[in-house]
């Protein structure tokens, strides 16, 4: 089955027509990392929001070799708001 795509102008890859319209309507794909303290029964939401799933598992690797946190459970949300362009701006070393 061929499925029509396209590709936007911010340079994101090819998408289907269908996940154009998920997008619309539902907003962005994004995921968010929770962590847990070393030693407590602390959890949060890590303070980075990552527009890919590749780049939040990245983040996940990283946090296992501290001592300070542990890693519970990578999710994902959509949103209309667009927080790439505050990920570019806050961590320069994400590509």
């Amino acid at each position: 089955m061929n499925q029509t795509t396209f590709s936007s102008p911010d340079s994101h890859p090819a998408k289907s027509v269908l996940s154009a319209i998920a997008e619309f309507l539902l907003g962005k794909k994004y995921y968010a990392v929770i962590i847990n303290t070393r030693g407590t029964n602390r959890c949060e939401i890590s303070s980075i929001i990552f527009p890919t799933l590749a780049a939040a598992e990245k983040h996940k690797n990283e946090l296992s070799a501290t001592f300070s946190y542990q890693w519970v459970e990578t999710i994902s949300f959509r949103s209309r708001n667009d927080y790439s362009s505050e990920i570019k701006r806050y961590n320069t070393q994400m590509k």
